[in-house]
């Protein structure tokens, strides 16, 4: 199990380094080109605002599944921290499958100018294993608040 949870730990520890690359490239190209954006490309910008802030929640879920690795690590399953963390991690998966497909739509419609029926029918079926993955989440984290209190309760018992 640790040589599982090491590996893990520096799979999210690869990852956390490229989406901060990410993050920084974006950010620091934003700003120095702001005047260019601003003038010729501003549908860009508001294109990529978007898929900015999902990064940045993106990097902020993978900090809080450190410290679910960490409390692991040290045989702590049952923790509030990892409740919340695991909570988190829920709703940031709940949002994306329900923004993806609402950008992707939104998208289209400023591309093309206009709406067609086929853009509401042409809506990603991957948002469906998002969201359904987003609510086990919520389940597991129901569960190790559960597991919390037992142990809490247990701990109490003479």
């Amino acid at each position: 199990m640790k040589t599982i949870l090491d590996l893990l730990y520096v799979g999210v520890q690869l990852l956390r380094l490229v989406l901060s690359a990410c993050i920084v490239v974006s950010t620091f190209l934003f700003f120095n080109g702001m005047d260019r954006f601003m003038a010729s490309d501003f549908e860009f910008a508001l294109m990529t605002l978007p898929v900015f802030v999902f990064w940045v929640f993106a990097f902020i879920a993978l900090n809080r599944i450190v410290g679910v690795i960490k409390c692991c690590k040290h045989l702590n399953y049952f923790s509030q921290p990892n409740a919340q963390s695991i909570k988190f991690l829920a709703y940031v998966l709940i949002v994306y499958a329900i923004g993806v497909p609402f950008l992707e739509f939104m998208f289209k419609i400023v591309e093309l100018g206009r709406l067609e029926f086929t853009f509401v029918i042409d809506i990603e079926y991957s948002f469906i294993s998002h969201l359904a993955l987003g609510l086990i989440l919520l389940l597991l984290a129901k569960i190790v608040e559960r597991g919390r209190e037992l142990e809490v309760d247990q701990e109490l018992t003479i």
